[in-house]
């Protein structure tokens, strides 16, 4: 499977279509932050009765978004510092963990726009992510 992926699709190029996603969620979870685009979309549809005051709940999403951007700028080489490309080497399993459970979240999603919109989305990263994270 691995060779396949390979051949399919570039580690970079794979990096800068999963870096450009990750800025559109960001620039998602600030709409929802602003409140634009409704809470029941996220979270599974739970943020609203969560104990949690929904906010903060976003505010992690777009935090945890941001760090997953740094990891694949990282991962594709694009700062010079060899720490940090490790870091990204191995942090982009994380990166692909996250987006593999996270198509399971959005399949169990009380809301069917959810499910719809953002488990397809899911895939595409969990794959892009496995393809870099596969590069050596």
């Amino acid at each position: 499977m691995t060779r396949v992926l390979r051949d399919l699709i570039s580690a970079r190029t794979a990096g800068y279509i999963l870096l450009a996603a990750l800025c559109l969620l960001a620039m998602f979870h600030l709409l929802v932050l602003v409140r634009v685009v409704p809470m029941t979309l996220v979270w599974g549809g739970r943020a609203v009765d969560a104990p949690v005051n929904p906010l903060l709940l976003e505010v992690v999403s777009l935090v945890v978004t941001l760090l997953f951007c740094l990891v694949v700028v990282a991962r594709i080489g694009q700062f010079r510092s060899a720490a940090l490309q490790t870091a990204g080497r191995y942090c982009i399993w994380l990166v692909f963990i996250y987006f593999t459970f996270n198509i399971v979240g959005n399949l169990v999603s009380l809301s069917s726009l959810e499910s719809l919109i953002f488990t397809p989305v899911s895939v595409v990263l969990a794959i892009l992510a496995l393809r870099l994270a596969i590069e050596r």
